[in-house]
């Protein structure tokens, strides 16, 4: 019965060790060598030359460059979009004739 119990303790401390092992982060420490860099952040007041104008491939390479955004991102009236924020993302509001109406990041 001793045997049994003991047997018992030990799988049980062998479990809570898995558990909490299974919590541990296993991200790479902040400034240790391979580590990404921040994101690059969007300027939105960089790209509001481009409210009403037609958007295109040219207009979407020159909003990028001015705001400093990793990602360009058009809306179009009735276009269901994700809600997540991006600090790296422009987004461009576009009318019925895709024109840009509004400039904000997110």
């Amino acid at each position: 019965m001793r045997r049994m119990k003991t047997g018992m303790k030990q799988w049980g401390a062998a479990a809570a060790v898995l558990a909490l092992a299974g919590c541990a982060g296993l991200g790479e420490r902040p400034g240790a060598p391979g580590a990404s860099a921040l994101p690059a952040t969007c300027d939105a007041a960089a790209a509001q030359f481009a409210v009403g104008q037609s958007f295109g491939p040219t207009l979407e390479r020159d909003v990028r460059a001015r705001s400093g955004a990793s990602i360009v991102r058009w809306l179009s009236p009735g276009q269901a979009v994700t809600m997540e924020f991006n600090p790296a993302r422009l987004n461009l509001t576009l009318d019925g004739r895709s024109r840009i109406t509004k400039v904000a990041c997110g």
